[in-house]
């Protein structure tokens, strides 16, 4: 198994104090101290303050790195819930929201601004599974804390079941497309060859293992 390489601790300071520096300003911003303003933050003060709080707080959580494990972890819990903070503000908060971004799929392409539910809905989606993975580090740093399984292992399972409920509305469309690519490729096949397509290699292994005898043509009686 390949090992991966940590940071040393210099490269985990000098990272850690580049994240820092980068949060600082926006922080002062919500402040009105420093080159940025509050009319440079697109919304009340605190989202300025807690903007740069999250790379405040991931620039500390490389700098404890994985030798102070629990304090990486609830530095890394900060900068979690600053970015579940930032989308349920936009996707739920009060207030006319308008966005720009792009859109690039197969079928159809766009760019330019999205108001209202078209802006609301998409960040709703991002900080509903931010909320679930936030929900779920809380209970595994808890857990960690009081020494590991089988304490709140049950808590741990749901926060688990909750980050797959969130992201449903995301794998099963993706679902139903693979699907679908792969029924009509079957059906391609069907109608030019004039037989379903098998995964040849996988019938030999259960026939080996004496599995789907019966499966296969039928040899003509003689």
């Amino acid at each position: 198994m390949k090992q991966t390489r940590q940071l040393t601790p210099g490269a985990s300071l000098l990272f850690g104090l580049l994240f820092v520096a980068s949060g600082i300003f926006p922080m002062l911003a919500a402040f009105d101290i420093g080159p940025l303003g509050r009319e440079d933050i697109q919304g009340p003060p605190w989202l300025g303050f807690v903007a740069g709080g999250i790379f405040v707080a991931a620039g500390l959580a490389i700098i404890a790195g994985p030798r102070a494990l629990l304090v990486n972890s609830l530095f890394a819990i900060l900068a979690l819930a600053g970015l579940a903070a930032l989308g349920n503000w936009v996707a739920f908060g009060a207030g006319e929201r308008v966005c720009s971004g792009s859109l690039a799929l197969p079928w159809l392409w766009g760019e330019g601004d999205f108001s209202g539910l078209a802006c609301r809905i998409p960040f709703g989606l991002g900080a509903v599974i931010t909320d679930a993975f936030l929900c779920w580090m809380i209970v595994a740093t808890l857990q960690k804390a009081l020494g590991g399984p089988p304490r709140l292992a049950g808590l741990l399972k749901a926060a688990q079941w909750l980050i797959l409920a969130s992201l449903l509305p995301i794998l099963l469309p993706l679902l139903i497309f693979l699907l679908a690519g792969v029924a009509l490729g079957a059906v391609k096949t069907r109608v030019t060859t004039g037989a379903w397509p098998r995964n040849e290699g996988f019938v030999a292994r259960q026939k080996a293992k004496g599995l789907l005898r019966g499966f296969g043509p039928k040899r003509p009686m003689e």
